[in-house]
């Protein structure tokens, strides 16, 4: 059920972004992209919590119950709400050409790579920062929700602010800059013996930055991509799961080698490296619409 349910629902980014992408102007895609990257980790904040208290109340099977008829309000409302686009005709391109068509972009390839880095510094820091202050700091597993919840707030923040950032000429500079000081904030999180609350507003300005290049990198796919958004907007998506992935396996492989310090550096060494890819990958100034 969990295959069938990953199948399914991995359609629904791709198709919403590629959705938006076909009936917004470039100049508003970017702000549409933060918004719905900004909901979309509301519903993370929000929707842990409420599953806990569900499954306290009625058991295991309430949240089924409760997001299963969800999920089919929303395919109801996705059906009649969603932008029907007229065909132009009988598609030339086969599913596989337009995954080539895409790997053969430098610049799509670029985008791929920094948000690879970037993503895994992302989850490393926030999946590792409950950890180090239960360690560090002697909070309680309950007394960590409340600091992980400040930083998913900040993650909403930051996605309705990511419209400015793809509309300037330098967005590279802009997002290698962003990645240098999230980098900078984590290592500080993780090597340097500040207060509980300190360390917390730190992540925050971490996560922050770290944050800035994802909605960027998918405004910037769609402009590149032409009729394979959708396919762009996947390939995209994949990296983010893979930095997930990549980067908790990563930071615990470090962690064990050399304590929290080492997390730090790696969280660094990532963003670093994905602002030499930015710098050398991309172009210094936005390309012409």
């Amino acid at each position: 059920m969990r295959v069938v349910t990953g199948l399914t629902g991995g359609m629904i980014p791709p198709n919403s972004m590629a959705a938006v992408a076909d009936i917004l102007t470039p100049a508003k895609r970017a702000r549409a992209f933060g918004l719905l990257m900004a909901f979309a980790s509301l519903s993370g904040v929000i929707g842990v919590p409420l599953v806990a208290v569900m499954t306290s109340l009625g058991g295991w099977r309430l949240p089924f119950s409760v997001i299963g008829s969800l999920l089919i309000v929303c395919a109801v409302l996705h059906w009649f709400w969603y932008p029907r686009i007229q065909a132009s005709g009988p598609q030339s391109i086969s599913c596989l050409s337009r995954y080539k068509q895409m790997a053969g972009i430098s610049l799509f390839r670029t985008a791929l790579a920094a948000n690879l880095l970037q993503r895994m510094a992302f989850y490393a820091t926030l999946s590792y920062l409950a950890a180090f202050l239960i360690s560090e700091h002697g909070l309680s597993v309950g007394e960590t929700a409340v600091p992980l919840a400040i930083l998913g707030i900040g993650v909403v923040v930051v996605g309705t602010m990511a419209g400015p950032v793809v509309a300037m000429n330098r967005r590279a500079q802009v997002v290698a800059g962003c990645s240098v000081a999230g980098g900078l904030a984590a290592l500080v999180v993780f090597s340097v013996d500040i207060t509980a609350w300190g360390t917390v507003g730190l992540a925050l300005v971490g996560i922050t930055f770290i944050s800035i290049g994802w909605p960027t990198f998918l405004a910037i796919s769609t402009e590149i991509s032409g009729s394979s958004r959708a396919t762009a907007v996947g390939m995209l998506g994949a990296s983010n799961q893979l930095g997930g992935v990549g980067g908790v396996a990563l930071g615990g492989a470090f962690l064990a080698l050399g304590g929290f310090s080492t997390v730090g550096f790696f969280c660094f060494g990532a963003l670093l490296l994905s602002t030499v890819v930015l710098q050398f990958g991309m172009g210094a100034r936005k390309p012409p619409e």
